[in-house]
């Protein structure tokens, strides 16, 4: 028998690239919140990556709770972590989904992340599993040397120093903890340093007080010029699936 649905993870690798009749479509379903932060983007790719990436979650979560993408309400932790409120959900579910999913939203029993960099987002649905994910394009750093004495400990610093491909794996580094700390709730509020990690293989070996659960990093396999780690508390398989925009309901 395979995997129960809660013993699963799945991550989407979302194309951000797409034609303005896709980037419409997408708008119509965001709500004003969004649609306002769209608008302040100073740039118009920031602006279509945004809108991307948020729709594309939104139809995501609408399948799993089987209502409409516009109906999915969002409120936001004290670091701005994203969860759904059942707000709208209801009335678009049957009264079996209804019983099986309403406590999920309110409850924080469904869980979610989404990162996006470049022309890439990853969007992670962990069901009854806390996760975080974190995806960088790898690209030149000013001063990498003070970001690495900031982010990394002793240990991590001679790994990067050591490594064919510095940059990246500093940025591996740098997605990993973050994925963590996206998956507690805290972002960077708290410091890189107070996440240890080991990438081969990929493990956490120090985490904050208190943040200890049973934590498991896999590293996500993405596109060269990309890096991108996953957290998920608990044992579970991870699923990586391709979102087709062209498959995106009418």
């Amino acid at each position: 028998m395979g995997a129960k649905m809660n013993d699963r993870v799945q991550v989407w690798q979302i194309p951000l690239h797409v034609s303005e009749e896709t980037v419409q479509r997408y708008e119509r379903c965001l709500a004003e919140d969004e649609r306002s932060r769209a608008n302040r983007f100073r740039f118009p790719d920031d602006r279509r990556r945004f809108i991307v990436a948020r729709g594309t979650l939104r139809y995501l979560l609408s399948q799993h709770f089987q209502c409409v993408p516009h109906d999915i309400a969002f409120c936001y932790g004290k670091y701005g972590k994203p969860s759904v409120e059942p707000v709208g959900l209801e009335s678009q579910m049957s009264a079996e989904r209804q019983t099986t999913a309403q406590s999920a939203p309110g409850n924080c029993d469904f869980h979610f992340n989404v990162s996006h960099s470049g022309e890439l987002a990853l969007c992670v649905l962990g069901y009854a599993h806390r996760v975080g994910i974190d995806i960088e394009k790898i690209k030149k750093i000013q001063r990498l040397d003070g970001m690495m004495e900031r982010c990394l400990v002793s240990s991590e610093q001679r790994y990067v120093e050591a490594a064919t491909h510095p940059l990246k794996a500093f940025l591996t580094y740098w997605t990993c903890k973050e994925a963590y700390l996206k998956a507690i709730g805290l972002g960077l509020s708290q410091s890189m340093t107070s996440v240890q990690v080991e990438i081969d293989p990929p493990r956490l070996t120090a985490v904050p007080t208190g943040c200890e659960d049973g934590w498991k990093l896999h590293l996500i396999a993405v596109p060269e010029a990309y890096t991108a780690a996953l957290v998920v508390a608990g044992g579970a398989s991870v699923d990586v699936k391709h979102w087709a925009h062209s498959t995106m309901p009418a």
